[in-house]
């Protein structure tokens, strides 16, 4: 279920109908009764999220929180309960003033430790009003009003600029704000890729899954692999963005698919390689390292293999039981674990 923050944000997007509202929804809705309303729209970075608003009838806009469909001072009401990462924050809060109508609200909600008390009195200064949070329990929130004039917008980081950040192997990657570690090679997949490309070197494999794709490192460096098709595939939509771009940017073909855990793609291939989130929203999920387990499986031909990385802590090995023939530790350092597994 979801937390206390989303259920309080829920609260209030249900007494708002017949008004003209945006839901700024992250990673958040977990099986709550969502609201059905015609004049509510929802923007959203996850697939997931996007297939469960939807589902309940509401307009529903995937993409990396692109509000270009809504002209400035066009909405009554914003709803957000803070993100993660604090560009996201900071580029949401911007957008959404924006859109506003002077006299329209930004309803902010999130915990203690999200930093929404900062970001409250940050959004209050720029809508032009000088509005505190209220304080429930761990929670911090508020309706802050925008005002006739917006002053300075937050620093973004340049959220929507893609930029260079390393080349590997004559691989350019760029990425951006709004993806966990953006701004360098994660340690895992570069173990992951350094214990797996000896083995597709040899493996005979013709077709491969990245699964759960991030920018696309794994999945681009496999240029050199005589592969007839790749596929990339992530829940997040700048994620996905970025894996386009970097695809595109180095001439590599692949396709690009927006899912939750491969869920939308039906085929099967050679060779899998994963490096799954073990975070889910604000917590730790115990169930994500399953699901991509079963994702991988389901997603293997019968004499394909899967490679993973996770971290030491996760029993990975054993989770794969029931399910794999064969789970090989290849690698086991720094905190991370290199494991391949065959059907």
């Amino acid at each position: 279920m979801s937390d206390s923050a989303f259920q309080w944000l829920l609260e209030q997007i249900h007494s708002a109908r017949g008004m003209a509202s945006l839901w700024c929804l992250d990673e958040h809705a977990q099986g709550d009764t969502l609201p059905n309303a015609s004049s509510l729209s929802v923007i959203t970075n996850r697939w997931d999220q996007s297939e469960l608003t939807r589902h309940a009838g509401l307009d529903t806009h995937f993409s990396d929180f692109d509000f270009s469909p809504w002209v400035d001072g066009s909405l009554d009401l914003v709803f957000y309960r803070v993100s993660k990462e604090k560009p996201v924050v900071h580029h949401i809060i911007n957008e959404a003033g924006r859109c506003l109508k002077p006299g329209g609200e930004l309803v902010l909600c999130g915990h203690k430790t999200d930093g929404t008390k900062t970001y409250i009195d940050k959004a209050s200064a720029y809508l032009g009003q000088r509005e505190k949070a209220k304080k429930m329990g761990q929670l911090y929130v508020a309706r802050l009003v925008r005002s006739d004039r917006l002053a300075t917008p937050l620093d973004d980081s340049d959220y929507t600029i893609p930029r260079p950040i390393f080349t590997d192997d004559d691989v350019q990657f760029f990425s951006k704000p709004g993806l966990f570690g953006w701004q360098k090679r994660d340690r895992g997949s570069a173990m992951l890729w350094e214990q797996a490309a000896p083995r597709l070197q040899t493996s005979g494999a013709e077709t491969l899954l990245d699964l759960g794709c991030g920018y696309g490192y794994l999945g681009l460096m496999t240029q050199r692999l005589p592969l007839k098709r790749r596929v990339l595939t992530d829940n997040n939509a700048a994620a996905l963005a970025m894996a386009a771009y970097n695809a595109e940017h180095n001439g590599i073909p692949a396709e690009v698919i927006g899912a939750d855990c491969g869920e939308r793609i039906t085929d099967t291939f050679d060779a899998v390689l994963c490096n799954p989130p073990f975070h889910q929203g604000f917590g730790v999920s115990g169930d994500l390292t399953d699901r991509f387990l079963r994702s991988a499986h389901t997603h293997l031909t019968p004499n394909g293999r899967a490679w993973f990385v996770v971290n030491r802590f996760i029993p990975l090995e054993q989770k794969a039981r029931g399910l794999f023939t064969h789970a090989e530790v290849l690698a086991d350092r720094d905190g991370f674990k290199v494991i391949e597994l065959r059907r």
